[in-house]
């Protein structure tokens, strides 16, 4: 069926209801002449005249009141089901746990938060805020958000960012105590690299520089290694080194002029954070609702 069929449908309905085209328009917030042309469209289709109008009155005609015992109800139904549907969104329960790092937090969960909770006030939220990888069928999580290229292949990724822009900063005072200001990547060995160290593997990050074609990934080795990135960001505040970070995590840090910015030319975007979760179980309905708040 033409989906037009249906809007007219609901046009001729209102409009015998009211047998009026001005109360209808008003109903229905469009123009009468609009509604006109809506039912002259579905009387063409049908092939016979459902209103008989004259200059002062508009009535069904036997086609139209025939037509109307069927359409009433059903459009009496859908309109149930709608409210049913609403009521069945607004009193979504249940409890979602989440593990993520302390970015993806603040980036993406956090601004969500108070939306998702007014919509949803029955449901519960636990997140877990963690460096590492967690597992989040061992441990009880319903699901996660992390880098999307980092993700096991036994799991529903739902990406929520495109890309994550990162940055290397210093502090005023630490890049006039330890200049020149580095302007290619090989400056920075003559820097504190104020490194990160992964929780779950323990490895150090090695920092990814690109331009033209050309990839470095600089090994630091520095005296002053962290595994936590506000702690990272909180160093370079106090001038202990240059850091990499997220940009998000400094961008009110390098508009105050707490840190700066350096080798900007040298920093391509990372992968994009997904949300993500166990393909071989069923999602909650508070799980759900979570996931389309986020990815709508």
């Amino acid at each position: 069926m033409d989906r037009l069929v249906l809007r007219d449908l609901a046009v001729f309905e209102t409009v015998a209801r009211h047998q009026s085209f001005t109360a209808a328009a008003a109903e229905l917030g469009i123009s009468q002449s609009s509604l006109s042309y809506a039912v002259s469209q579905l009387e063409q289709r049908v092939g016979i005249a459902l209103l008989a109008r004259t200059t002062r009155t508009v009535a069904p005609t036997e086609a139209g009141r025939q037509l109307l015992g069927t359409l009433v109800p059903s459009l009496r139904d859908i309109g149930h089901e709608l409210a049913n549907l609403q009521e069945m969104r607004s009193t979504v329960s249940g409890a979602v746990r989440l593990t993520m790092v302390s970015i993806a937090y603040e980036t993406i969960l956090r601004p969500s938060l108070t939306s998702f909770r007014e919509k949803y006030p029955n449901v519960s939220i636990e997140v877990s805020v963690d460096e590492g990888f967690s597992d989040v069928v061992a441990q009880g999580f319903d699901g996660g958000i992390r880098f999307g290229n980092l993700v096991d292949k036994d799991m529903v990724a739902v990406p929520l960012t495109r890309s994550a822009p990162v940055v290397i900063v210093g502090s005023p005072e630490y890049l006039q105590k330890h200049g020149p200001v580095p302007t290619h990547p090989d400056d920075l060995s003559a820097h504190i690299c104020i490194g990160y160290r992964f929780v779950s593997s323990r490895r150090l990050y090695r920092w990814p520089l690109s331009k033209k074609g050309k990839t470095v990934e600089l090994k630091t080795s520095s005296p002053l290694i962290f595994n936590d990135g506000e702690a990272i960001r909180s160093a370079a505040v106090d001038g202990l080194g240059l850091a990499y970070l997220f940009e998000a995590q400094v961008r009110e840090d390098i508009k105050s002029g707490r840190l700066i910015s350096v080798l900007s030319d040298w920093l391509p975007a990372l992968p994009g954070f997904s949300l993500y979760y166990p393909n071989r179980t069923r999602t909650s309905p508070a799980f759900r609702a979570l996931i389309n708040h986020l990815w709508p």
